[in-house]
């Protein structure tokens, strides 16, 4: 058994995945870095015969993984953004600044549409955008603040507005401040997106929008007819990857 793991900006991800086998084994469990550090001290893991890791935080928790992996024996291998692999040539000049999670995300789309123009929404503390063509080529993308980084940038940087997050999810103008702020961030994200998949059809014809992170069902929900949503798209990548 395979362990696949995403060290994002504020917690863990991870997966299972039988060895020899593309598919997944496990659905994505989400942990805090405390429960992830729990669980691998009390050997939830002891099936497992590699791990393959994608790390956007920092070092503290690789290294904790890394040792662990070590002493049990285990092989162990972390994930960095290439200038071509899998098919795959980087825009970026410097490929290893590309994000991994981006990069990983082109690994996926790749394998999963090959020969297809597939633009890719990655929606969580950053919300991203990664168009690939059809023959591997990355042709850029955008970064910018996720839906909850923009809300709270907003309030740690202006005095007299005073909000409170909101679990509807709407685009609507609001009424109150709370509304305001809520919608307003949503209407931006929602907005660049579909600013997004114009950009990309100018480019070239879009055969496929993959949106996944965080926050992807609810993008996903304002665009139904033209995107398909894969939240365990970053873990395709990693399985693409091999321990020795």
């Amino acid at each position: 058994m395979r362990l696949l793991v995403d060290i994002g900006n504020t917690q863990i991800k991870y997966v299972l995945q039988r060895e020899n086998t593309a598919q997944l084994f496990s659905d994505v469990t989400y942990r805090d870095y405390h429960e992830f550090t729990e669980e691998l001290a009390c050997n939830v893991f002891s099936n497992v015969g590699s791990v393959i890791v994608a790390n956007v935080q920092g070092n503290e928790i690789l290294t904790k993984i890394e040792s662990w992996a070590s002493q049990q024996n285990i092989k162990f291998l972390q994930v960095h953004s290439q200038k071509q692999a899998f098919g795959i040539s980087s825009s970026y000049q410097q490929p290893t600044r590309l994000g991994v999670d981006r990069w990983l995300a082109l690994v996926a789309a790749h394998q999963l549409y090959p020969n297809q123009n597939v633009l890719i929404i990655d929606a969580g503390t950053a919300t991203t955008v990664d168009l690939i063509a059809a023959d591997g080529e990355h042709r850029g993308g955008w970064i910018m603040p996720g839906v909850q980084t923009m809300f709270d940038s907003l309030l740690n940087n202006t005095r007299k507005i005073i909000a409170e997050p909101i679990k509807t999810v709407s685009v609507s103008f609001g009424v109150n401040s709370s509304e305001c702020l809520n919608y307003g961030v949503w209407a931006m994200t929602i907005g660049s997106v579909k600013e997004a998949i114009v950009q990309a059809n100018e480019l070239l014809i879009l055969d496929k929008v993959i949106v996944t992170g965080g926050n992807g069902e609810q993008i996903a929900n304002f665009i139904p007819d033209s995107c398909e949503l894969i939240p365990e798209l970053l873990f395709h990548g990693l399985s693409c990857f091999q321990a020795s």
